[in-house]
């Protein structure tokens, strides 16, 4: 099925919402296992886990994207490359959150 240029230019804040709340999700649940006394798997982000880094850093990589689609969207360029990245970013994102609730699951 082929999209409109309208739903061609949308299908990417739909794909960037779904990673933005995956990312959320991705933070809460790294703070819940971490609460449970779960170590950090991650050995970049485990000495800053508890500081306001991790956060910061995803709102300005999500920032960043979003300034990004904005560009492409107004230059009205093929968006395409840009959903598959902000497609596969967000199903990566869903899988680790999947991965939190199964680890979460059996830790309890």
């Amino acid at each position: 099925m082929r999209l409109s240029p309208e739903q061609a230019l949308r299908q990417p804040w739909h794909w960037y919402w779904v990673l933005v709340i995956a990312n959320a999700l991705d933070l809460l649940f790294t703070y819940t296992a971490a609460e449970r006394g779960i170590d950090e798997a991650n050995v970049i982000l485990r000495p800053v886990l508890l500081t306001p880094w991790p956060p910061l850093v995803k709102l300005a990589a999500l920032a960043l994207l979003a300034a990004g689609l904005t560009s492409i969207i107004r230059a009205r360029r093929n968006p395409s490359p840009a959903l598959r990245m902000v497609r596969l970013t967000a199903w990566i994102y869903l899988s680790v959150v999947i991965f939190h609730l199964l680890g979460l699951y059996l830790a309890s």
